[in-house]
Parts: structure tokens; sequence; C-alpha cells
């Protein structure tokens, strides 16, 4: 098993250290193309870091890091200034501090080409977080000037198909592509600009930055931070739920947003650890840059964290806690834990046009949620914790690593009882409509895993790992599986289900059916689904598909009756007589 860190832990890619109260937060990213980057950032520079210097935002209460830069060159951008200075989210003052993974560290003395945009005040900032960022290094061999972005980290998720934008190259052949691309997508990057900020300020330094006050000079030595002060949440050690709540502005159309975050939720509520993570409804809150106290999960950027773009690519999501305690402490298995007071998780607007389905938001949410509750990611390939995501059908699903993360950090959990399917019969679905359904089991250790061991799906139908039925098929029928779940375990259990699948609607009719014995004789066909038959104007039966007819409601005397269908539109159609024996 891969050494289990909770994120607070990553000693590398941290921007400042943190040692009073600290936010951390999980990034995943898609690498922009080049073009994209050149087109959508405000400036291009190369420059040298002179100093950092960091202070309390008054209105978030948070803390940010202004990084001092004595500039080069500019590649783009109207900076004339000789000296700039960058304001990111993330850093420490004497008494608190906020921690934001995807945002690159910075060094006195460093060499870097930065693409730069802007705060909604003018203050500049890197364009897409650590993607906007390259470190100019030399060559060993040749002496020449590399510049290089750094990708990788505990707390940065690449995603598959990342790659197309420039990574490493000789600063020189770089910077003169960005000259072409430049050249080239001009009527772009102008179109660009007035669009999303025309009259926007650019300023060389942010407003309340006062250089003759420098404030307490961070120096990053990493390896001052404490091992010993992950965090945590209490609430787990006394059987009460972490609570989050969804603001589901500027969400994907097909998000269910409690069936689709309950799920989320349950993967670790189920995993065999104390920890329970629980839906608390919707929420107006949102972003990642407020402490509000309350755990939210937003889709609007309100709080405008993310950079405008219009290429789908770059931070695709954060997350994590956003406050701790490192002075309320509590011994788990020999590793001090602070207390974790406050979490977040917001997906970028600009890049939701990754997900085309729910199964593909659940893992990504499923993967930032264990950021939430304290997890790092994993060295296991398969983890839903590695460093990227799979987008493999595995939807809101756990494997044996991530279950064995969770419950080093929360053990105690309830787990060992009889692992058991709860879920006994299937909705019915229509043909060429959206179908959606879990299924639920109960007991066992850790989380679960579900397949299909035997039987078929109709085409179109599909069963993620987390149990989650869903698709839409053209087909119609009765289709008969086999489902499994396993535990982490490897206990099984196994239940045989039958997905109907409704074919065209059937024009209105009537057909025979028995009555207390006696035989009530009617003739034509079968009912429409969903349609209503009616016996001399008081309802008799309700349709539940295209073949069955329910109980009837009122008992008919001997002798003829009038049986009709009521339309939708209210009009009576198909009429009959039918006659009921004594």
């Amino acid at each position: 098993m891969p050494i289990r860190r909770p994120h607070i832990l990553t000693l590398l890619w941290c921007l400042l250290i943190i040692t009073c109260c600290e936010c951390a937060l999980a990034t995943t990213a898609i690498v922009p193309r080049d073009e994209e980057m050149v087109v959508e950032s405000r400036a291009i520079v190369t420059g040298k870091v002179i100093g950092l210097t960091t202070s309390v935002d008054a209105n978030t209460d948070l803390v940010y890091t202004y990084i001092r830069l004595e500039v080069n060159s500019v590649l783009k951008g109207k900076i004339v200034e000789r000296e700039i200075v960058l304001k990111e989210l993330g850093g420490e003052t004497l008494d608190r501090g906020t921690l934001i993974f995807g945002t690159p560290k910075f060094e006195a003395g460093q060499e870097v080409l930065v693409y730069l945009n802007t705060w909604p005040d003018g203050a500049l900032r890197l364009h897409q977080g650590f993607l906007g960022k390259f470190n100019i290094k030399r060559d060993a061999s040749s002496g020449r000037a590399l510049v290089e972005r750094q990708l990788e980290g505990e707390n940065v998720v690449i995603m598959a198909g990342s790659g197309n934008g420039t990574n490493r190259s000789d600063l020189d052949d770089y910077t003169q592509m960005v000259g072409r691309l430049m050249e080239t997508n001009q009527k772009q990057i102008r179109a660009f600009e007035k669009r999303f900020y025309l009259d926007a300020p650019m300023l060389p330094r942010p407003t309340e930055f006062d250089s003759s006050n420098p404030g307490h000079q961070v120096t990053p030595l990493w390896a001052l931070l404490n091992p010993n002060s992950p965090a945590r949440w209490f609430e787990a050690d006394s059987n009460q739920p972490v609570v989050f709540y969804v603001n589901p502005t500027g969400a994907p159309s097909f998000l269910q947003v409690q069936e689709d975050f309950q799920a989320v939720m349950s993967a670790w509520s189920t995993a065999g650890g104390s920890i329970r993570a629980s839906y608390g409804g919707t929420t107006g809150g949102c972003g990642v840059q407020t402490a509000d106290g309350m755990n939210t999960i937003s889709f609007n950027n309100c709080d405008n964290y993310f950079p405008v773009s219009q290429s789908c690519s770059g931070l695709l999501a954060v997350s994590g806690i956003i406050r701790y305690y490192p002075t309320q402490t509590k011994n788990i298995g020999g590793t001090t834990y602070g207390k974790a007071i406050e979490a977040n998780m917001s997906f970028n607007p600009y890049a939701l046009c990754n997900f085309t389905n729910r199964c593909q938001l659940q893992e990504v949410a499923t993967h930032e949620m264990g950021h939430a509750l304290g997890l790092g990611h994993s060295s296991d390939t398969s983890a839903t914790m590695a460093a990227y995501v799979h987008f493999d059908n595995r939807c809101a699903s756990l494997t044996p690593d991530d279950v064995r993360g969770i419950t080093s950090v929360y053990p105690g959990g309830s787990g060992g009882t009889r692992l058991t399917i709860m879920t006994s019969g299937l909705p019915a679905a229509s043909m060429d409509r959206d179908y959606s359904v879990s299924l639920e089991a109960t007991g066992g250790t850790g989380g679960y895993h579900w397949d299909i061991v035997a039987g078929q799906m109709p085409a179109g139908i599909q069963m993620g790992m987390s149990g989650l039925v869903f698709g839409r098929t053209s087909v119609f029928g009765s289709f008969g599986f086999t489902a499994q779940v396993k535990d982490s375990s490897g206990n099984i259990s196994q239940s045989v289900f039958t997905l109907v699948v409704k074919g065209p609607a059937l024009p209105p009719g009537i057909w025979g059916a028995e009555f207390r014995k006696k035989k009530v004789f009617l003739s034509g066909q079968e009912f429409q689904a969903d349609a209503t038959a009616y016996v001399d104007g008081e309802g008799l039966w309700t349709v539940l598909d295209g073949t069955t007819l329910i109980t009837q409601k009122r008992k008919l005397k001997p002798g003829v009756h009038e049986v009709y269908v009521v339309n939708p539109d209210g009009k009576r159609s198909n009429t009959f007589q039918f006659y009921v024996a004594e």
C-alpha cells in the first residue's frame, strides 16, 4: 500500500508554508494548446522573482501572496514598468494561512516566463494557475536557456488527453513560437480582449500593495512544514456527519443534483471508515475565496477564481479543506491531525464542456470530495484518488486503495455486516428516452464495485461501477441480467433483475379481463400506456404499461355497460359496450 498522506502534506508543490490556519485546495486541469494560452492571456513576460510578501484580504479573510517580478521582456500586453507585482491566492501571515494547490511555488531569484491575467480589480495574476508559469533553466550540457512548465504534483490532476500545449522547449524557440502565434491570431486576440476585458484595468501592482511596508517576508523553506499537522474532520469521532451543500447554478443540464452528489458522498460514507459525508440540500453559497462556515459545491465561478476561457481547457475544478485549526489536534494511528473547519469544491464553468455525462462528473466530484475529506493523491494509478481522471465509467466509486486511505484517517467504522443488495426491482424504461436508476447495497466492508455477471442490458443502457444504470435505448422488450456487487474485502452479493423497455405507444383500445371471478368481455386491442379506461363515466382501470391492467375501481352490476378511453386532450375515444354476466 502506498503511503497515504492528507493533501496538506505536499511539500514540493505548496506556494508557502502554513503554520496557523491552513486552506488546501486540489486542482484538476487540462493542458491548453499554446494558441489558447496566447489568445486568452492579457500579458506574457519573462522576468526574475525579486521578493515575496503576504497579507490578509479584509473582504475574504484569506491570505494572498504578492510576487515582485523584475521584467526582462514583454512578449504580449501593455506593460511598461520595470517591476510588476502579481497577486496569488495562498500564503501565510503570523496568525493564519491559505493553501491552494495548483498555484506554483515562486522562489526569490528564480527566472520565469509567465502568462498573466487580471483579477476583477485589475491586479495581475497567473493565467490558468500553474499552467501559466514556466521556469527558465540552463541546460547543463549546451548552456542554452530552456523553459519548462511544472505539471506534476500530489494535488494537481492532469486529465487524459492533455499534452497539446508545449511543456518544455528551448527559450528562444518558444518565444519565437509565441511571436508567430501573436501574429497569426491578431484578430482573435483583439476580439477576446474586447469581449471580456474592454475597459478593464491591468495594474502593474495591486492597489493595496505598499512596497514601503512589505509585511512579513516569506521564504519557501519547504522542510519547515510540520508533517504532523494534516487535517481531518473530528465530527467522524462522534458519529456526526460532515454536511455539504450544492449550488446548482451553472451546472451541466444532465446533472441530477441530489442523486449525483448523494452517490459521491455515499461512496466515501460506506467505505468502512467512520467518516460520514451527507447531502444537506441546495445553497446560494459558492466559490472558494470566501470562508462562510458552510461546505459548498458550486459551478458558477461567483468569486471569479477561474479566468475567462473559450477553449474548454485549463483548470477544471478545485477542492479541499480551506480552513482548519492545527492547534486543536487528535492523534490517529500515530499521526497528529488538526481540526478541519470548512471545505469547498468549485467547478470551472468555462471547462464544463469536458463532461458529457453524469458518470464523468461523478468521478471527478468523488476525487475532489476525497481531498475535501483530507486525502491526498495515490500512487496506485487505478485508484480514484490517483493524480489523473480515468473516465472509464467508474462513476462515484472507490478502489481498495482509496478505501485503505480513508479508513487510515477515519478508522473505527461499523463495517463487517453481511453484504446485501437492497434494490428489489427496476422501474420500466421507455424507448428513446433518458433512463437512470441506482442500485443500492448495504453491509460489507469498504467501497462497492458493481458488475453485470450474466445476461445483458438493452443496447445503449449500461451500468457503472457505482451501480448507476443509465443511458438511452432504441430497442424495446424485457432484458434480464444478474448484477453483482463486491466490497473491498472480496465479499460478493448477486441479484437477478429484469429491465422492461416500453415500446411505441399502441392506439387506445379495450381488451378482455377477469373481474371477481366473473367474465367481463371487452372487444378491441390493448390500452395505450398510461391511459385510463372509464365505465359509465367512472374510472375502471389504470394502465401500467402497454399490456397490463390494474385493479378495478368499483363493482359492476350484471348487464350492459359502456367503456371508453379519455385521451390526453380530454376527449372520449374507442367507445365500446360490454356485458357482465350474472
